[in-house]
């Protein structure tokens, strides 16, 4: 397939605090943004063509894609939703047959390049791909699929047993055009009662091509798809990308001046990928497969689990703990017997005796001692609510706690199990905090002194 449609276009506001002051599409997952790792595949898979559709934010999309050749830019004015994106993108198109993807869906290479080859292998005229919906998913296109593997409609929330639209389609270019211009803007295949919101999806106009008796194929991913629809699910592609990424390394690879003391503990069967520079001293223990950044150091102590990936140029040492399937970015520290599990961006700094279990923005700051519960007292999951609707999200990732970018916290914070805090934010020295904190927010605790008399006089001299 020579043309490609990539949507990044939308607000995000669900993804918050991954909102505001950068673009969803461009969170990055084991340290590449999203959109970046969705156009990577398709270049690599010999997609000439990519039309990237950009609106909120649209800036720091190009940033991400800019130094792709193959790579245009089409924005949309008024954000009316993904069909109406990709309606804005289609004129620019110039292959017979066009991908259309979601700009915020993490899958693997494999399941990309599976789609497109059934799409040429059968001669679609149309294709979806699907997967199975989870039960916390907060969004999802059902997609109505038979025994003969065509899609016989396409219904906004409908019964979770079905599979769901998996943010990746295919159609002929004109094909796709007339149903683009026929989507009204509202998901009308729904079960009764339900009341849609007014945004055109593109997964809907491949149901009306299958109302209207054209052949749509069903391709269902043979990996994990992950469509990051709210902040938790950042996280869960982050975790779940990077356990994919390191259990199909294939031996052990040192970059250039990589080095692993012979003091080291390997785990048996673990295999390493070290860029340029990389180090792994002497008395650390790896417990599994992991992935490191050129310059990155693993020094004196560290305790590394399994599935680790972590950016260039960072440093984990002194006796800190790293759990497993944690990703950590670039230019990060991670030291004196800190310990650490889920995910965070680039610069982000974590000492002295900090428990953190959390999902942490671009440049935070997190304060000695600092600690992150992981179990509420009802042994339940923080609901998260957006925009009024209560939603429980998966518990593995529920539970963790979420620091917008360029936030920091004081010495000897204590976070409850699914608290939020937004970008630009401090969390004052002692807080407990227990709801969330919004963006720009200073949150200081309020202390109150009882002074009484006091001296050897109170022991009975």
């Amino acid at each position: 397939m020579k043309s490609a449609l990539v949507l990044a276009a939308g607000e995000g506001k669900g993804a918050w605090p991954f909102c505001g002051i950068r673009q969803k599409c461009t969170v990055p997952v084991v340290n590449v943004p999203i959109v970046r790792r969705m156009v990577l595949d398709l270049l690599a898979l010999d997609v000439a063509e990519i039309v990237v559709v950009i609106g909120s934010r649209g800036e720091a999309v190009r940033s991400c894609l800019a130094d792709l050749a193959g790579v245009r830019f089409v924005e949309q004015r008024a954000l009316r939703g993904p069909a109406d994106a990709a309606l804005c993108g289609i004129d620019a198109v110039t292959g017979q047959d066009t991908l259309v993807c979601y700009g915020d869906i993490v899958t693997t290479r494999d399941a990309v390049r599976g789609f497109l080859d059934a799409y040429r292998k059968r001669k679609a005229r149309a294709m979806v791909m699907t997967a199975p919906c989870p039960p916390d998913a907060p969004h999802w296109m059902t997609v109505c699929v038979g025994e003969d593997g065509l899609v016989h409609d396409v219904i906004g929330h409908g019964d979770r047993s079905q599979p769901r639209f998996a943010g990746l389609a295919a159609a002929r270019t004109e094909t796709l055009k007339t149903y683009l211009l026929r989507n009204p803007g509202l998901v009308t295949s729904v079960e009764i009662g339900a009341m849609p919101p007014v945004e055109g999806d593109v997964a809907h106009s491949f149901g009306l091509m299958a109302q209207d008796g054209l052949e749509v194929q069903a391709y269902s991913a043979p990996d994990f798809v992950v469509d990051v629809d709210r902040a938790w699910q950042i996280a869960q592609a982050n975790m779940t990308a990077a356990k994919h990424a390191t259990e199909v390394i294939e031996s052990t690879v040192l970059g250039e001046g990589a080095f692993i003391h012979d003091g080291a503990e390997i785990a048996d069967g673990a295999k390493l990928i070290l860029g340029a520079g990389a180090r792994i001293g002497k008395g650390c223990h790896i417990g599994g497969s992991m992935i490191l950044g050129k310059g990155t150091q693993v020094l004196n102590g560290a305790i590394v689990g399994a599935g680790v990936c972590v950016g260039d140029d960072t440093q984990i040492r002194d006796y800190c703990a790293v759990n497993d399937y944690a990703v950590i970015g670039s230019k990060s520290l991670v030291k004196h017997d800190a310990e650490f599990g889920g995910v965070m961006f680039d610069v982000v700094y974590l000492y002295h005796y900090c428990c953190i279990t959390a999902l942490l923005g671009n440049n935070v700051d997190i304060g000695a001692a600092t600690v992150c519960g992981t179990l509420r007292f009802d042994n339940g999951t923080k609901p998260q609510v957006n925009k009024g609707h209560k939603e429980v999200p998966d518990p593995r990732f529920g539970d963790l706690t979420i620091i917008g970018d360029y936030s920091r916290t004081g010495v000897n914070v204590m976070f409850m199990p699914g608290v939020k805090v937004g970008y630009y934010s401090c969390v004052g020295a002692g807080a407990i905090v227990y709801e969330d904190v919004p963006e720009r927010t200073l949150l200081l605790p309020k202390q109150e002194h009882v002074l009484k008399p006091w001296g050897p006089e109170r022991y009975g001299w």
